[in-house]
């Protein structure tokens, strides 16, 4: 195989969502459910090598510089090997992005950028996606709000003069013309925090207030990409694992990245905000997240290749919410009953329980194409040493099952009877794990490696005989 891709039906249903509801939920509404979370991240990830691959025309290269907030998608790659390939106008690339850009990949090279050549044992990917809004829409839709880069007031401040970089910025259609209309969304602020463009924002209101505003976020763009499990120390996480992600990865941070791919559906409302705009100049929803997009892969985690993809149709587009996806996209409240027990802590809890479910049937309930609507489809597709907790206990259960005393009746049984590969074969693909196991294992000092804590029993991962 190419590749190998763990994905977790309940993992799933917890990212559709939540951790509450799918606690409650059936086992067949919960391998619906997830079925169809699934699908989104897959059909999402997928994007990179389904595109349209228009071919370049004259009419393109006349009205490149118009159309360019009315492009249906975008795709980002930084890699040694695509590097000098940026500037191709003929497939709408823009010179001034620091990254190549491609109308879209084929098969095989969407592989390529998933599994990078530094080693071809890399196979092992995961996937971590949001797939329903951040905080709960207001019904009939979210207004606008502010942000944005005016550029009038940086070249007053700076005499008239504009910097390479603001310059590039500018024709790139990222910084520039009403602020208010370039304002998306929650997750387009999430995304633009640390990144170049917000610090010229931030530079922008320090000049206003002659120094008196000096608030600046030093984390660093990419702190979006974290898992939302690993915000209780703090942090900014927004996604949830797809992969089984019982065991803990740790914060990306920890780990070394050897591939990063994001894709994104952005909300319908996101997405109408931005051609309700498209005439006016302003950036259209396609180059306003590939940039910090491609920035928070790039400066955060450094990957070996990352590439970014970002498509106009929304989920609400593609699903038409129509049969079962109404069902999916629909919001069910969760039903708390609670009876008082005689002591008073329990009916302080019942009080409590009855004034929340009291207060979610005074809020208007959502249809489903309202949810649908402000719905974005974000997945990441990863080729990082997060894998090594899963192949690590792979591995320990492969040696504690192939050698167990207990279990050689059973396994000579079952060889005869052709149930399982012979014990030769079994021993190479044990082999095969531990390979995997180094190969997979997380810099040392991330604490995250099996013996690197001197309470841990190295010497036992290299005894057959465990």
């Amino acid at each position: 195989s190419d590749a190998f891709l763990p994905i977790s039906i309940d993992g799933a249903h917890r990212a559709l969502y939540g951790d509450e509801r799918s606690a409650s939920a059936s086992q067949n509404r919960k391998l619906f459910e997830g079925s169809a979370a699934v699908a989104f991240a897959l059909e999402s990830s997928t994007l990179f090598y389904r595109l349209r691959r228009d071919k370049p025309s004259a009419s393109n290269n006349n009205h490149h510089a118009n159309n360019r907030s009315g492009r249906r998608s975008r795709l980002g790659i930084q890699s040694g090997f695509y590097q000098g390939y940026s500037g191709n106008s003929g497939y709408e690339d823009d010179a001034n992005d620091p990254f190549a850009t491609a109308s879209s990949l084929t098969y095989h090279e969407f592989l390529a950028c998933a599994r990078p050549s530094s080693d071809s044992r890399r196979s092992i990917l995961e996937m971590d996606a949001l797939i329903r809004p951040l905080s709960r829409p207001s019904p009939g839709g979210v207004g606008a709000g502010g942000g944005g880069v005016d550029i009038a007031s940086l070249l007053a401040g700076n005499g008239g003069a504009m910097s390479q970089q603001l310059m590039q910025l500018s024709l790139a259609g990222l910084i520039g013309g009403n602020s208010s209309q370039d304002h998306f969304g929650e997750l387009h602020e999430r995304m633009m925090r640390g990144t170049t463009i917000e610090e010229m924002r931030l530079e922008q209101d320090r000049r206003r207030t002659r120094g008196r505003s000096s608030s600046s976020r030093n984390k660093g763009p990419g702190e979006w990409m974290e898992d939302s499990s690993t915000n209780v120390a703090g942090g900014g996480g927004i996604l949830s694992s797809l992969s089984g992600n019982d065991i803990a990865f740790g914060r990306r941070t920890y780990h070394h990245h050897f591939a990063l791919l994001t894709s994104l559906r952005p909300s319908a409302t996101e997405s109408r905000r931005s051609n309700s705009v498209e005439g006016s100049g302003s950036t259209g929803v396609a180059s306003a997240y590939l940039r910090p997009m491609m920035e928070s892969m790039g400066m955060k985690y450094r990957p070996e290749v990352s590439s970014g993809l970002v498509v106009r149709d929304s989920v609400a587009q593609l699903t038409g919410v129509g049969s079962y996806w109404g069902s999916v996209f629909a919001e069910r409240r969760l039903q708390s009953s609670t009876t008082a027990s005689g002591t008073g802590e329990a009916a302080v809890a019942a009080e409590g329980k009855s004034t929340e479910t009291q207060q979610q049937s005074e809020t208007p309930t959502l249809s489903p194409t309202e949810i649908a609507n402000n719905t974005p489809i974000l997945s990441i597709l990863g080729n990082s040493t997060r894998s090594y907790p899963r192949l690590n206990s792979i591995s320990t259960g492969f040696v504690g099952a192939l050698h167990s005393r207990s279990n050689k009746g059973y396994f000579s049984r079952d060889v005869m009877s052709g149930l399982i590969p012979e014990q030769d074969d079994c021993e190479e693909a044990l082999e095969y794990c531990r390979e995997l196991v180094d190969v997979y294992e997380p810099p040392l000092g991330s604490g995250l490696v099996v013996g690197e804590d001197a309470n841990d029993e190295i010497d036992a991962y290299f005894d057959e005989d465990a």
